[in-house]
């Protein structure tokens, strides 16, 4: 290491700035209050400038970011060039500033150091500063270049899909089956983690782009799916996984037996769900914690999380994330409750009444995951008001119709098999997001989007026409990183 980079090193604070957190007692009561609370300006800039700039976290980083270039520009007191570096991949900077699951932390050099840079909320930092980013933006003129593109679903991956094609001209046409924009953004992750001013602001900057809209329409019902194909150029899907996957176990036809899906998309849409005064919530991922607080808000006065696994097994672990959003939930009194089968949901006059399981252990077979085996000499039991299964989704393709459907390859898992365009094995349709990429996060959404923006521009034949290449995403960056190369350097 040369003398400037150990001079630089010596006077760096290793130590992160510590981002605070809403008094639990002021937050679990409130959709308003978001737990973690916005740095000021001194902090972000402090926070920003433990950054040395190596860039190994846009390794991880499934949209590309220019993670450096935008901390580099927050650390030196430029958030309007922080939101352009990040337009360059993502339109969504505050959404994904709240609840990207930043897996950029988890391989940040600091690590060890002081705590890893706090990508996820700098980025946060920067959004919140502007209401209009066309202000800051040198958005290209858009001149129509005399193609239309349908894009089926309102939600990451269409969204973003929509947004790169509409610069350059593009007509695109939105069709959403819900009543608003935003997908899994608006109906799966609670308003007190992601407000609704968010989403209206940046949602609301890709439509006024020009792109036309159309809620409660729902491909294979209100539309066919064949007359998109035939009057549109290319066709995108970013469809998610809304359907649910109960877990079929025996009383689930009791009254206040639902999937966290469809109570987590009625909450969001405003309804007041009674929940009574004990929750019990099946499963042990994001989902299964956002339920568990949602229940809190709703005025559960006890609230318990079962899952078969152990901690360490958990979906997401080990990650900060997990660690961050666990952290939080405790905060909040949700009670975790390991290694345990929920066996028979007990019901008295057509109401679920409580919960009967066993304990399960662990066992190990090979050299695979451990394996729980529930201990079924002893039935426990947990009375409960609720039973919210937070046990997983999947995707409806349903509405292709019958001859589509036979042309379109599924992995074994259900997902939807795209080439290195994001096109399908149909010609002209091409996928993105959680029906087609095993992550089912929104940051890998919107990296299938930029694939597929750029893929279907070039499927066109329009790069020639387009505005400016400036605002194609730019879908990898960088050589991923690896030892051998770094040392050959």
């Amino acid at each position: 290491m040369n003398s400037a980079i150990d001079q630089r090193l010596a006077l760096r604070n290793f130590e992160r700035v510590k981002i605070s957190h809403e008094p639990p007692e002021k937050r679990i009561h409130s959709f308003t209050v978001e737990p973690l609370m916005e740095y000021t300006d001194h902090e972000g800039i402090a926070e920003a400038s433990r950054c040395i700039g190596c860039n190994i976290c846009t390794q991880s980083c499934p949209a590309s970011l220019d993670i450096g270039g935008y901390i580099r520009s927050t650390a030196v007191g430029d958030p309007a060039e922080t939101i352009r570096i990040v337009f360059e991949n993502l339109p969504f900077p505050a959404i994904i500033g709240r609840v990207c699951t930043h897996n950029c932390e988890d391989i940040c050099v600091y690590n060890d150091t002081g705590g890893p840079i706090a990508i996820r909320h700098l980025k946060r930092y920067a959004a919140d500063k502007f209401d209009d980013y066309g202000k800051i933006l040198d958005m290209p003129k858009r001149k129509f270049i005399g193609k239309k593109v349908a894009v089926i679903g309102g939600g990451p991956a269409g969204l973003t899909t929509a947004y790169y094609l509409a610069i350059q001209g593009v007509a695109v046409t939105l069709f959403e089956a819900r009543p608003e924009l935003g997908g899994f953004m608006k109906q799966g992750i609670p308003r007190y983690r992601l407000p609704q001013e968010v989403l209206d602001k940046e949602i609301g900057f890709i439509t006024n782009l020009g792109v036309e809209v159309h809620t409660n329409t729902q491909v294979g019902k209100d539309v066919k799916f064949e007359d998109l194909m035939a009057d549109y150029d290319a066709v995108f899907m970013g469809i998610g996984n809304h359907k649910a996957r109960m877990t079929g176990t025996p009383g689930s036809d009791a009254k206040n037996i639902m999937h966290a899906t469809e109570f987590l998309g009625r909450v969001a849409y405003g309804e007041k769900i009674n929940v009574g005064n004990t929750v019990v919530v099946i499963g042990g991922g994001f989902t299964a914690n956002d339920s568990s607080r949602v229940s809190m808000r709703l005025g559960a006065k006890k609230v318990y999380i079962l899952y078969r696994r152990r901690e360490v097994d958990r979906p997401g672990y080990p990650s900060s994330n997990a660690e961050e959003e666990m952290e939080e939930s405790i905060e909040e009194n949700v009670q975790y409750m390991w290694e345990v089968t929920p066996f028979e949901y007990v019901s008295e006059n057509g109401k679920v009444a409580g919960v009967k399981y066993w304990e399960n252990e662990m066992v190990m077979e090979g050299r695979g995951r451990a394996k729980p085996v529930p201990k079924k000499e002893k039935v426990l039991y947990i009375p409960a008001d609720m039973v919210i299964e937070a046990t997983g989704q999947e995707s409806d393709f349903s509405f292709l119709g019958e001859d589509y459907l036979r042309q379109l390859r599924l992995t074994p898992q259900g997902h939807v098999i795209v080439n290195q365009n994001g096109m399908t094995t149909i010609k002209g349709l091409f996928s993105g997001g959680d029906s087609t990429n095993i992550n089912r996060d929104l940051i890998t959404a919107v990296r299938d989007a930029d694939i597929a923006a750029v893929g279907i521009l070039n499927y066109l034949n329009v790069m020639d026409q387009i505005a400016d290449d400036k605002w194609l995403p730019l879908v990898d960056r960088w050589k991923k990183y690896s030892p051998s190369a770094a040392i050959k350097s």
